[in-house]
């Protein structure tokens, strides 16, 4: 692993290079060749580039998903010959005289890696180790967060680059002094010691220290275990994993902000699901302020009114870049809050960056700008809960598990002031339903009434017979479905189509 400023900007024009060979090629061979070789590279240079080959490796992109997969638990570690020397350094003696055995073969993350072992006393360990020059090498990959980010939202296109960086470098300062993930570690042991299924491993103090941290050892299983168990344990661990996130998040304020698929274990003990989470080097905490500002823009969401403007600001969103597209926020925030409203959460249906994309047009990059650095570490959360239930499989209403946390704040939510300068500013001004009637010899046959986003699923709504009639007059649905996004989801006729004596109209009220 380079750390030199010279070694890492060496290995990053590859990379670029493999980058550039994915952009370009038309030869699906070729560019999943690039794409290997490019995870490859990535694992060996850990640090920040390792991190963000985990973020694509939760893409919905399936052939994304696998090829970066490996860095979760499968990049290659040190040997252990190097390791060792770390340890004993760490605590001052022979590593016989801590450990009965270890596993020399180590799990590799990407600023360190855990080996299983068993202490003198018989208790079976993890033993994470950092590697060395790391401090070295995250200050290089921070010079180079530009290109880093390129493939998960390229933060060069007029981002506040340095606010990034002094996020970036506070949270990795924390995740390089392993005392103070220790104390995350504890917080959220203590803050999900009440929520059912959740494990979280306990730090054993007497052998941590800034470069090394020893926890309990938890087994547990990647996501893909999951689906070969029964539904019912995989809604009710669904249910377990929703209910965890939103306690810790909207009552103690933590944010455990590294779910990439390494971090996450699941496991069957008889009948009772449970949830494993390591890692807790990136733990963010939510001020109080934020923290009910983000229910309230749920709240709203769900209730379909106030002007999200305000709310949006005291989430940290700057006011001057957000006011020239103020009409479009309603909109964006049903879709960002879809699946409090009844939607799902899964990404395959959810589509937020189509739809965001649609509604925003040329102005989404206005929108993103807009945002405050440190939300970057509430989004991976949040992406890391639908990720992880996707992949379950197993329905869960977001609606139901986040209503008690909405009624313990009504109070609270009820005080703070959304009210709309103007009718087209608020949520009340949006359909609230998706209308489809048929008539046929002048009678009506069908009448049909949905939520107002499904408008974004017509393709499945309608039948076959008027798609094709669509088609045949020169029309597509996605026009009609992109039309209705662009004008915010408000009340409007689609269309109508007439045909073999039977009148179809749909319009959002």
């Amino acid at each position: 692993m380079p750390s030199s400023t010279l070694g890492r900007a060496v290995a990053y024009a590859d990379m670029a290079r493999q980058m550039h060979r994915i952009k370009k090629s038309t030869d699906e061979v070729r560019a999943e060749r690039a794409r290997a070789l490019l995870a490859q590279r990535m694992g060996r240079l850990r640090g920040l580039p390792q991190k963000v080959g985990q973020l694509l490796s939760m893409s919905d992109d399936d052939v994304r998903a696998d090829t970066f997969g490996d860095l979760n638990d499968h990049a290659e570690p040190l040997p252990f010959d190097d390791v060792q020397p770390l340890l004993e350094a760490a605590w001052g003696k022979p590593l016989e005289d801590v450990v009965a055995e270890i596993d020399p073969h180590g799990l590799a993350a990407s600023l360190g890696q855990v080996h299983r072992a068993v202490l003198k006393d018989g208790r079976e360990v993890a033993i994470k180790v950092q590697y060395p020059d790391m401090d070295r090498a995250v200050a290089n990959d921070l010079r180079m967060l530009g290109w880093l980010s390129k493939p998960v939202g390229d933060l060069r296109r007029g981002f506040d680059m340095n606010g990034y960086r002094v996020e970036l470098r506070r949270d990795l300062d924390e995740e390089l002094d392993y005392r103070t993930e220790a104390n995350h570690q504890r917080a959220l042991r203590q803050t999900l010691v009440g929520c059912d299924g959740w494990v979280v491993p306990d730090v054993i103090d007497e052998l941590s220290t800034e470069k090394v941290l020893v926890t309990t050892w938890e087994p547990g299983d990647s996501i893909d275990a999951v689906a070969n168990w029964p539904d019912s344990q995989r809604r009710l661990l669904g249910r377990r994993l929703l209910n965890g996130f939103f306690h810790s998040l909207f009552r103690t304020s933590l944010v455990h902000a590294d779910p990439n698929p390494g971090n996450y274990r699941f496991r069957l003990v008889g009948n009772d699901p449970q949830i494993v989470l390591y890692d807790y080097g990136c733990v963010h905490r939510l001020s109080p302020e934020k923290r009910l500002m983000l229910l309230k823009l749920i709240a709203m969401t769900v209730e379909q009114q106030g002007d999200p403007f305000k709310v949006l600001v005291g989430l940290g969103f700057n006011g001057e870049l957000l006011e020239p597209l103020r009409e479009k926020l309603p909109a964006v925030c049903r879709v960002l809050c879809a699946p409090f409203a009844g939607g799902s959460g899964d990404d395959s249906t959810w589509r937020l960056g189509e739809r965001i994309g649609d509604i925003l047009g040329s102005d989404r990059w206005n929108f993103r700008i807009a945002g405050p650095p440190d939300l970057i570490w509430l989004l991976r959360a949040f992406r890391g809960a639908a990720y992880y239930l996707s992949r379950m499989d197993a329905y869960v209403s977001w609606e139901f598990a986040i209503r008690p946390f909405l009624t313990e704040r009504a109070i609270e939510l009820a005080a703070i002031d959304v009210s709309s300068p103007e009718p087209t500013c608020g949520l009340e001004g949006q359909a609230r339903h998706l209308r489809i009637r048929v008539r046929k010899d002048g009678r009506e046959k069908i009448s049909l009434t949905f939520p107002a986003l499904a408008v974004d699923d017509l393709e499945v709504l309608m039948e076959a017979d008027l798609r094709d009639k669509l088609k045949q007059d020169g029309l597509e649905l996605s026009q009609f479905v992109k039309r209705a996004r662009q004008e915010g989801y408000r009340p409007q006729s689609l269309f109508s189509l007439e045909g073999n004596n039977k009148l179809v109209d749909v319009w959002l009220e």
